[in-house]
């Protein structure tokens, strides 16, 4: 046993990293790297001493196993290859061999088969013959998962028997164009050299799952177009290493490797199909190194962490080449439109993308804060829209789906038509800004024609100043709280009136004015504010007890009243409970003559006080006078 020699305990595949003792046990150990990396149990440390260091970045990948533990016995390649495709018919030989006994010699010369070195006799199998000789058309193999250590059953063959063995392979499968070794016992590039070697047609080769010692000198992979890496923790050093012995690859796959960053270019011009997907890239700016592949026509980034363009303003500016038809980030990070609106200048001849599985697509198609209304994720036909127009027509495939004219006359269109409410929501002077997140805006309105963009400014009557209805300062209410001066924190009831005002004609006569002036409290808070937490403001405004008080909005509006003055209505300040609004719609007069000023009461209710104050009263159009009665 050696160091990145593989092994398999009862079917769970690792690569011995060390060998020897450990401090506080007897005997020597074995020092594994799980390939399933939450099988273990540490990195390669006991007791803060490390013995060995994992290639995978989990912290359970390493374990300690005595040398005598039973493992798995390898396999070599022929004798995998009948085990998974022959075997049935070699116990079928057997058993008739054994049964019929043997004939007289020169009929047994004559008859004889040999299979993996042993004579067997024929006596009469013409269907197992045939079936046998199937195993010579095979095309296809699959071996995965079989603990093939090379083309022979040995971790250190004797080179003349191995080059007896690929005599073999070439005899017993020549026809063989694609083969499946993943998730075996391989550590040695050389071991799939000699099985490459001796497979002259073969052209898709899957090495997945494995773990290798640094490559030899000397091995040239000539004939392979089609090579899988996936989950063998390869590095990117160690990838473009290899890609340049094989002179003839087009397919390269190195998925769930670990990679966080491209480092180096590929030397391998011939690739036109790169797949990466579930590794931890980050930003389209590491991959700028591989915008040397000058056939590149796909690339698959689905399942990394892909966030954004640059890591660093200072990432190097990039593009890829023309070539480059096919673009998969479905399933990373993606979090704005703007990562959209700039791959047509990265990937300038795009015509497939999938972008499907982004937390973009979690968010509605506008911001709360501009349509109120859009507040749940946008459907998966608003995100192929949104998504469509914002690329340019060249692009013919969207996550899967074959794009017609109509789809995007629609999705342009519609596109157009949030562009329109995203500038009606925001002041003229931001316009520019607006825009600036659309830069397919101009093209659109040459196709389409500008859309009508309506822009509702209002006046703030305390300030002047115009206030636009959908900005932050719109969006807040400015209370006036004031308890009357007779008013203690400690009282239960209102003890003395506040002053009142009657309107006679175009006059204000205020009757009864107080020498003590009320303690008023001014705060601005958000619409969305319902009566409980108001409350619970003017609580710590004033060091009231909860519930211990009520508030009265006096309003700008009046009402007449009887000749009487008490207008018929009662003063005792009920209200209805069952009020679907959270208001009091009762007129309560507070002083006599011929009009009174409305008072409303902001009874307990989970209603967003927007809602009660909307119109021409409230949000960014000065004060609303409260009234706190204890």
């Amino acid at each position: 046993m050696s160091v990145g020699q593989r092994r398999s305990f009862d079917g769970h595949r690792c690569t011995i990293r060390y060998v020897g003792t450990v401090e506080g046990t007897t005997g020597d150990w074995l020092g594994v790297e799980w390939d399933d990396s939450s099988r273990g149990k540490h990195a390669g440390e006991h007791k803060g001493t490390r013995y060995f260091t994992c290639k995978s970045r989990h912290s359970t990948a390493g374990s300690f196993v005595r040398p005598s533990r039973p493992s798995d016995p390898p396999r070599g390649f022929v004798e995998a290859l009948r085990d998974k495709y022959a075997s049935e018919f070699e116990q079928e030989l057997a058993r008739h061999a054994s049964a019929e006994g043997k004939v007289d010699g020169d009929a047994g010369q004559k008859n004889a088969i040999e299979i993996s070195g042993k004579v067997v006799e024929e006596v009469g199998f013409d269907k197992i013959r045939k079936q046998l000789a199937e195993l010579a058309e095979l095309r296809i193999v699959l071996l995965d998962g079989m603990c093939v250590v090379g083309v022979l059953p040995s971790y250190e063959p004797d080179q003349s028997l191995v080059e007896k063995a690929c005599q073999e392979i070439m005899q017993t499968c020549p026809k063989i164009i694609e083969l499946d070794l993943s998730r075996s016992l391989l550590s040695r590039w050389r071991d799939v050299w000699q099985i490459c070697d001796s497979l002259k047609q073969l052209k898709r080769l899957r090495l997945s799952g494995n773990r290798f010692e640094p490559l030899e000198k000397g091995l040239i992979f000539e004939e392979i177009t089609e090579l899988h890496l996936e989950d063998t923790l390869l590095t990117w050093d160690e990838i473009a290493e290899l890609s340049s012995r094989f002179p003839a690859l087009k397919s390269l796959t190195v998925s769930a490797n670990e990679l966080v960053e491209i480092t180096r270019p590929l030397p391998c011009s011939t690739i036109t199909t790169l797949t990466l997907e579930h590794n931890d890239l980050t930003s389209l700016s590491t991959l700028h190194h591989l915008t040397s592949l000058s056939n590149l026509q796909h690339l698959s980034l689905r399942g990394n962490n892909i966030s954004a363009i640059q890591d660093t303003p200072q990432s190097p500016s990039f593009h890829f080449p023309p070539t480059l038809r096919s673009l998969d980030l479905s399933r990373n990070n993606i979090p704005a439109w703007t990562f959209i609106n700039a791959l047509p200048a990265l990937f300038p001849g795009l015509t497939t993308l999938r972008l499907s599985g982004n937390p973009l697509y979690d968010q509605p198609p506008l911001p709360p804060s501009l349509a109120p209304s859009l507040t749940k994720p946008m459907t998966v036909d608003e995100a192929f829209m949104l998504t469509l127009s914002r690329l340019p027509p060249c692009l013919t495939t969207l996550n899967y789906s074959p794009i017609k004219p109509n789809d995007r006359a629609n999705a342009e269109m519609y596109y157009l038509s949030l562009i329109a409410k995203e500038l009606s929501a925001t002041p003229a002077d931001e316009e520019r800004a607006v825009l600036a997140a659309h830069p397919r805006y101009a093209v659109l309105c040459d196709q389409y024609g500008e859309p009508r963009v309506l822009r509702a400014t209002v006046s703030d009557s305390s300030s002047g100043r115009v206030v636009h209805p959908r900005s932050v300062a719109a969006r807040l209410v400015k209370m006036a709280f004031y308890l009357p001066s007779s008013s203690s924190s400690s009282s239960s009831s209102t003890t003395a009136a506040t002053s009142s005002t009657e309107k006679t004609g175009d006059d204000n006569i205020s009757k009864n004015t107080p020498s003590i002036l009320p303690d008023i409290r001014i705060k601005e808070i958000p619409s969305s504010f319902d009566t409980y937490q108001i409350k619970a403001l003017v609580s710590r405004l004033f060091g009231l007890r909860p519930y211990s008080f009520r508030l009265v909005w006096e309003t700008d509006e009046w009402d007449p009243v009887n000749g009487d003055g008490d207008g018929g209505d009662s003063d005792t300040g009920d209200w209805d409970e069952s009020s679907d609004d959270g208001v009091d719609t009762g007129k309560t007069p507070r002083d006599t003559g011929r009009v009174v000023r409305r008072e409303v009461e902001l009874v307990d209710t989970t209603r967003d006080i927007g809602f009660l104050v909307q119109g021409d009263v409230g949000m960014g159009l000065g004060e609303i006078k409260i009234r706190v009665e204890v």
